[in-house]
């Protein structure tokens, strides 16, 4: 029901650029980054983790060092064996509980020299009481973190936990400009969508993500040529949204679709 209501409400939407904002790449340890970029045009955060393949990781948005394990039913996110859980906080020692509602969506989840790097999204606000809402302005909050030694998740340890304070800046809305110029034709279509960069953007490695207004993910696909073609032959008649993205930059912009 909530990603119901969530794409309902971007189909609403009036699609103009809204700021983007970023805590930029957060340094948990050495080999533990952490990094959320808050785009207010989509409603969505955007979650990247990087951290050593063979180990589980664990933060723990909004929640001060001081706090220790957190306040009971404080937010929690973890990457394990299972992949990634949204969880929370027992408000003492122990396995946080898995939530009922799990909404972080991995978009990307790969290795490469001995760390893995996760990307993943949700809302800004899910309206799950048991879910951090992010800010949407320049601000800080704090974040505090705890690492395994292999990747079953179970009591970290002394000494493999910790926090910071991360701080909320301004995004890169040049880029998000750019991005929203990308034409999407024709728009009613019947059997192919054709997406056109401008200028800027060609070479620039963008992704596509084209989901229906229930959240699932329709297709994806990676462009960086002058112009790309995806064939919607066989989807449903209906609205979809187009999310376009700029890994690099951290910035995306979504579209409205018309299959027909």
């Amino acid at each position: 029901m909530k990603k119901i209501t969530l794409f309902f409400f971007l189909l609403t939407f009036n699609f103009c650029i809204a700021q983007t904002w970023t805590t930029g790449q957060v340094q948990l340890e050495a080999d533990r980054t952490v990094q959320f970029d808050i785009n207010q045009g989509t409603g969505f955060v955007t979650m990247t983790m990087i951290f050593p393949e063979t180990t589980w990781l664990g933060v723990g948005p909004g929640i001060t060092t001081g706090l220790g394990m957190g306040n009971l039913d404080d937010d929690a996110i973890v990457y394990s064996a299972n992949g990634l859980e949204d969880r929370n906080m027992q408000a003492g020692t122990g396995e946080p509980p898995l939530d009922a509602s799990q909404d972080w969506s991995v978009s990307s989840d790969t290795t490469s020299g001995g760390q893995r790097t996760v990307i993943a999204t949700r809302a800004i606000d899910t309206g799950d009481a048991e879910d951090f809402v992010f800010p949407t302005s320049v601000t800080t909050f704090p974040i505090i973190y705890a690492k395994g030694g292999t990747l079953t998740l179970g009591y970290h340890g002394s000494g493999k936990y910790g926090g910071t304070v991360v701080n909320v800046t301004l995004g890169t809305p040049e880029v998000t400009t750019v991005l929203n110029k990308i034409s999407i034709q024709p728009n009613p279509a019947s059997d192919h969508l054709n997406i056109k960069l401008p200028e800027p953007l060609i070479n620039k490695m963008l992704t596509i993500e084209v989901y229906d207004v229930l959240g699932k993910k329709i297709t994806k696909e990676y462009i960086s040529k002058f112009r790309t073609s995806i064939n919607v032959v066989n989807w449903n008649s209906g609205l979809y949204l187009v999310k376009i993205s700029s890994k690099k930059d951290n910035v995306s912009v979504t579209k409205r679709f018309m299959k027909l």
